[in-house]
């Protein structure tokens, strides 16, 4: 990985400079990346994704390990660049695009310095389009983990309640701002997702759907919210009554068993 005088040489190389607005803050603690990566307890078998690379400090440490297929999507055509001439003739496939945009979910293990403006957008597509994943290794600000954790209050919201229900989180490695350059100026956070393996991510993808009715407007209440789409009333009445939910109740005082429970009725109920 580049030391913070070698990042500060290849940016005048290349005549640019890092974005704090993209979130380009940049890993300059080797032993750090290591620990990282050895979170994401690679083997052979694994096909492994990181997630905007940037200048390799995860990278380095990855090629290390034996691993089935290893690929990286970056966004930023001169890292693109830069990986390409590091890396190119390693067991690697380097891909230029928004991670958001990309359509190639083999992969079981994955892994990244997630950048903060799109960190909810990154974690849920990972959680509904990636079906094959068994664990991923995250590293954000420390305030995002906090709303991602969130049980209660204003942060809970749907994408909370489809990583509870998928999957364990764990709070892995504290990050101080110090071990980056340029040093942003909050400290960041290592997190794990491990997939519970008896869910089914189809079902999240609709109980998902569910609960994001139900948060749609957090002042009313769930039956005020699910009606908006569940146009038969009555019916919806005694589907909340069959399940012993109060009409009355609003999104953020239902457990995730209960979400479940609404959504399977739900399925039943209103076939498509």
């Amino acid at each position: 990985m580049l030391s913070k005088s070698e990042i500060i040489d290849y940016f005048k190389l290349v005549n640019s400079h890092a974005k704090k607005e993209l979130g380009q803050n940049f890993l300059i603690n080797k032993n750090i990346a290591n620990e990282i990566v050895d979170k994401l307890e690679i083997s052979s078998n694994d096909e492994v994704l990181e997630i905007g690379p940037g200048l390799g400090a995860l990278t380095s440490a990855i090629l290390t390990k034996n691993y089935k297929r290893y690929k990286v999507v970056e966004y930023d055509q001169k890292f693109v660049e830069f990986l390409t001439k590091s890396y190119g003739d390693k067991n690697i496939e380097i891909t230029k695009n928004n991670i958001l945009k990309e359509k190639d979910y083999s992969f079981n293990k994955i892994i990244g310095n997630l950048p903060y403006y799109i960190t909810s957008d990154i974690i849920l597509k990972i959680a509904l389009d990636y079906v094959n994943i068994e664990k991923g290794v995250f590293m954000v600000q420390k305030e995002c983990l906090k709303r991602i954790v969130a049980k209660n209050g204003k942060d809970y919201n749907s994408l909370n309640l489809l990583l509870d229900y998928l999957f364990e989180i764990k709070t892995e490695i504290q990050v101080g701002r110090n071990n980056f350059f340029p040093a942003p100026n909050v400290d960041s956070v290592v997190f794990s997702l491990i997939k519970k393996q008896e869910k089914s991510v189809s079902f999240a993808g609709f109980l998902y759907k569910i609960a994001k009715i139900c948060f749609q407007n957090r002042r009313k209440t769930i039956f005020n919210n699910l009606s908006s789409t569940y146009k038969d009333k009555e019916k919806l009445l005694k589907i909340l009554k069959k399940i012993n939910l109060n009409e009355k109740t609003r999104a953020e005082e239902l457990s995730v068993d209960d979400y479940v429970t609404l959504a399977n009725q739900l399925k039943s109920e209103f076939s498509d």
